[in-house]
């Protein structure tokens, strides 16, 4: 039979919630407080259209676009370094 005591202990370490975490939250509760202090309806333009609306929604739609691009962009220009070090490589 095994020796309990040969065994390594396994602890299981419980970690908290990291920094990026209580970073997004408070951006999106500065967010939320944002678009509901400015309720107003407002003239929205875009491309070739324009229409009457509540500035909540302007304002989320702004918000979720400049979160996608975000989110994107680092993906977009990791891409492009990763396709230049293989041109780089293939000459």
């Amino acid at each position: 039979m095994a020796d309990s005591r040969n065994r390594p202990e396994t602890t299981t370490r419980q970690e908290g919630r990291g920094w990026r975490f209580y970073v997004l939250a408070v951006a999106a509760l500065l967010l939320l407080v944002f678009v509901i202090q400015n309720s107003q309806s407002v003239k929205v333009e875009f491309l070739f259209t324009e229409t009457e609306t509540p500035l909540i929604f302007a304002l989320l739609i702004a918000g979720l676009l400049g979160g996608v691009i975000g989110w994107a962009w680092p993906h977009v220009r990791r891409g492009r370094r990763q396709e230049r070090e293989l041109e780089g490589k293939g000459k």
